[in-house]
């Protein structure tokens, strides 16, 4: 055994070589560029999005816990009686903390309070899956027995235990699976690393080389020491080449078949998508992807943070992920004591009962085969559809659109048979008078075969919509995203549609009314102030209306925000009528010229009472 062992580690470590003495050559041709904060450099792309059997896993793993915890967690976003408002976990950067300074900070670190059995449990009580944990962030101080850098817990600090071990055995007692966050090209503790440059210059840096002495050697203890790992999860690659990003793929690969690797490896490589901080996609996507989250304003303890999410809000953010084919994962952060805040542990175990009372709703189910639902969202399980109603309709009727599977059965939660009645386009359901006590009520149909549904858009008077961008079709326009933060580490997504060529450039969007109705339409866009009071046209039926676009008033872009700081705001146009139950289009775009800086995120219908 250990002769097969250190074959393999002789194998590795060859391969490492080889391909360290490759990049070595690649940056001395081409400089590197230094991480600025943007949204592309700090995700590094796309990766594999593969449905092969190593990701198997993780369609059945569609909500999970994620724990930022370090030395950070023992300053809470304070620094010399100053807070540093933002995420914590980079109070190191944001404060500029000398190494000497920070390093002081592990003696006093000592989280006698931290217990992996009751984190475990939590996880459990809330309807999680798995956990993926910091085991070292960009701070550069390991939370694990590391003989790769004495600047970790169990050497640095009085704690002298190795609270990562401990998880791992709590884990694998409670059947939860266990992987490990590792910032592989940030970390301000090294001066052969990325970010630090308030203790040594940007020239000079031997980044290969870090990567050779510090952040492999670490990795490879936490493949080989802890058992069986769900992933490694990277983060912020950075200016890291396709070659070193496919190094430490391999890494994990060799070491651990099974082991996932997320796309912040970089490169556009990784077993699947980790998309942007908080993003939520507004329509279904391909392969396997998740989305990280907070559930206050932070990823770390910060002692002023109390803006937690209601538990509504989370269980709805998690059926919008799943809905679109994703896996939702949910970040606490516990403090200097190792305890997860009480408010928090509080909002997930009501989650959680919910969660477990549709766990055929959210774990292994799939995207909705609809378009947009005007009351709410689908998920998908075999020949079941669980339909999550966001807005219960005042009229008791639940309008399913463009559904062409037969329904044998409509039912709530607590298993009462619902009628049902069937229209050439729609399926109407009759829900009971009062909306059930839970966070989201679901209505669960059982079908004859394998869903299958026309994603035709359905207006559905009662119900506030939205008509997304994504869906327009477009003349002399096109769709970009938009990345921003509002504060630091607060990031923010919208589809938007840009680019406008004038009054030849427009937006359409196609869909049917159920019935006669009125609605108001309002329009999320952003607007520099060069392009205050352009004029734009909305056409729709019999309905013609313009109006302005006025300034949105576009904050100063700044760097470490992530470049453009845009301030959307919502127009109201005016009513639009529809007489009559049936097809509509609605014809949105600029009469004259129209700059690039403005950007329309959506278009909402608002019912008239």
């Amino acid at each position: 055994m250990k002769d097969a062992i250190s074959i393999q580690r002789a194998a590795v470590t060859i391969v490492l070589v080889i391909v360290s003495v490759a990049t070595a050559a690649s940056a001395a041709e081409k400089p590197k560029p230094v991480l600025d904060g943007t949204s592309a450099e700090m995700w590094g792309g796309s990766g594999g999005t593969k449905d092969g059997a190593r990701g198997a896993w993780l369609k059945d793993s569609r909500f999970a816990m994620f724990v930022h915890w370090g030395l950070y967690s023992e300053l809470g976003g304070q620094w010399n009686d100053k807070t540093y408002y933002g995420i914590a976990e980079w109070i190191m950067n944001r404060a500029k903390i000398p190494v000497a300074q920070y390093e002081q900070v592990a003696q006093r670190f000592n989280p006698t309070g931290f217990d992996a059995a009751q984190w475990v449990q939590l996880a459990k009580d809330a309807g999680m899956r798995h956990i993926m944990i910091t085991s070292k962030h960009h701070d550069g101080f390991a939370m694990f027995k590391s003989a790769a850098s004495p600047f970790n817990i169990v050497d640095a600090t009085p704690f002298d235990r190795d609270p990562m071990k401990e998880l791992a055995e709590a884990c694998r007692a409670g059947g939860l699976r266990l992987g490990f966050y590792y910032s592989q090209t940030q970390d301000w503790h090294e001066r052969d690393a990325i970010g630090n440059t308030w203790d040594w210059p940007q020239e000079g840096r031997d980044v290969p080389g870090g990567l050779r002495t510090k952040a492999i050697p670490q990795i490879e203890e936490l493949l080989r020491n802890y058992g069986p790992l769900a992933g490694v999860w990277f983060d912020t690659p950075g200016p890291i080449t396709p070659e070193e990003s496919k190094m430490l793929v391999d890494l994990v690969h060799q070491l651990q078949p099974q082991c996932l690797v997320n796309s912040r490896i970089g490169n556009n490589l990784g077993d699947y998508d980790t998309l942007g901080d908080q993003e939520i996609p507004r329509l279904p996507r391909a392969g396997l992807w998740e989305t990280p989250d907070t559930a206050n304003d932070t990823w770390a303890y910060a002692w002023y943070d109390r803006n937690w999410k209601s538990p509504r809000e989370i269980a709805e953010r998690l059926v919008r992920v799943v809905s679109r084919g994703g896996t939702y994962m949910l970040n606490v952060g516990p403090d200097g004591k190792g305890r997860i805040p009480e408010q928090s542990a509080r909002i997930l175990r009501e989650v959680g009962r919910w969660v477990h009372a549709h766990e055929a709703a959210i774990h292994g189910a799939g995207p909705t085969p609809f378009g947009q639902l005007a009351w709410g969202e689908c998920t998908a399980r075999g020949n079941q559809l669980f339909l999550h109603v966001f807005q219960w309709p005042a009229d008791g009727r639940l309008i399913v659109p463009g559904l062409k599977t037969k329904v044998e059965n409509a039912r709530t939660a607590a298993g009462a048979e619902l009628a049902i009645a069937s229209a050439p386009e729609f399926l109407t359901i009759t829900l009971p008078p009062n909306r059930p006590d839970a966070l989201i009520p679901v209505v669960t149909l059982d079908l004859a075969g394998p869903p299958a549904a026309s994603r035709e858009q359905f207006v559905l008077n009662g119900c506030r919509q939205t008509l997304e961008t994504e869906v327009a079709k477009l003349t002399h326009c096109e769709v970009k995203p938009l990345n921003w933060m509002e504060k630091f580490g607060d990031w923010k997504h919208a589809e938007c549609l840009t680019g406008w060529q004038g009054e030849q450039s427009s937006a359409t969007w196609e869909f049917r009314t159920v019935a006669p109705g009125s609605f108001y339409l309002d329009v999320e866009y952003t607007c520099p102030a060069e392009d205050d009071y352009s004029e734009w046209r909305v056409r729709c039926g019999e309905t013609d209306l313009t109006f302005p676009l006025i300034d949105t008033g576009e904050r100063p872009t700044r760097a470490a925000f992530g470049g453009a700081l845009p301030r959307l705001r919502t127009y109201r146009v005016g009513v639009l009528d529809f007489p009559q139950a049936g097809p509509y289009q609605l014809r949105f775009g600029p009469t004259g010229s129209a700059g690039p800086g403005i950007r329309v995120s959506s278009l909402i219908l608002i019912p008239v009472e």
